[in-house]
């Protein structure tokens, strides 16, 4: 069954790549509906098409922070008002590293986030940090853009290091899923490795083959100025 919300939005044409798919949207609709959530976060804005389905499932309070907003013309903001939505967006302009700290200092409570702003591993790293304080039990955490080496790590770190969150096994793509289940009760001293060789070998394989690309395209241009 087609939910609707995804034709409403306004994506400006071969944009549709930067946003999160419909498939993957909707599924968050539905997730989220069936878990009956109510405080959200999305680190990431872009073009709002998360937030509007998030929000839709929800109707609930949703804190959006994204510094880049007016680099997309403010098309997130723009949509989530036209689907009347606006009510329950808490937008902040700024950057995760600073906003987070300071909904920490709030006491904000959460029971979903979805991570998708700053993709190098320290920006994800670094959100899922200040997330996992705010989290509370049973509640979910959900990373976009699996495909990336940054957040596999991250999402590996978890998994062998952060006894109180299982992974979910979802149908759809380039999304990762975790809930937390307690409290951390690792030792001051905990760690253990998280990285494995054969990721290593698959993104570099990604990478090679990027950049293949990215030569070709250059060189197809050149031939044809």
């Amino acid at each position: 069954m087609s939910l609707n919300i995804y034709e409403k939005l306004d994506i400006p044409e071969g944009k549709k790549g930067v946003a999160v798919s419909r498939e993957q949207a909707e599924f968050m609709y539905r997730f989220l509906k069936k878990k009956k959530v109510n405080v959200t976060l999305e680190t990431g804005f872009a073009y709002g098409c998360s937030a509007a389905h998030i929000i839709s499932a929800t109707r609930k309070k949703h804190y959006v922070i994204d510094p880049f907003q007016e680099k997309f013309g403010n098309l997130g903001l723009k949509n989530i008002q036209r689907l009347g939505l606006n009510k329950f967006i808490l937008f902040k302009k700024d950057f995760s590293h600073i906003i987070l700290p300071k909904l920490v200092e709030e006491g904000v409570r959460l029971d979903f986030a979805f991570i998708d702003g700053g993709h190098n591993y320290d920006d994800v790293f670094v959100d899922f940090f200040y997330i996992d304080i705010m989290l509370k039990k049973q509640g979910y955490v959900l990373f976009h853009d699996s495909w990336m080496r940054s957040t596999q790590l991250v999402a590996s770190w978890i998994k062998t290091n952060k006894r109180n969150y299982k992974s979910i096994k979802i149908p759809i793509k380039n999304l990762i899923l975790f809930q937390k289940t307690g409290k951390d009760n690792r030792t001051w001293n905990h760690f253990k490795e998280f990285y494995s060789l054969r990721s290593i070998v698959g993104h570099n394989l990604f990478n090679l083959r990027y950049h293949e690309n990215q030569s070709f395209g250059r060189g197809a241009s050149k031939k044809t100025d």
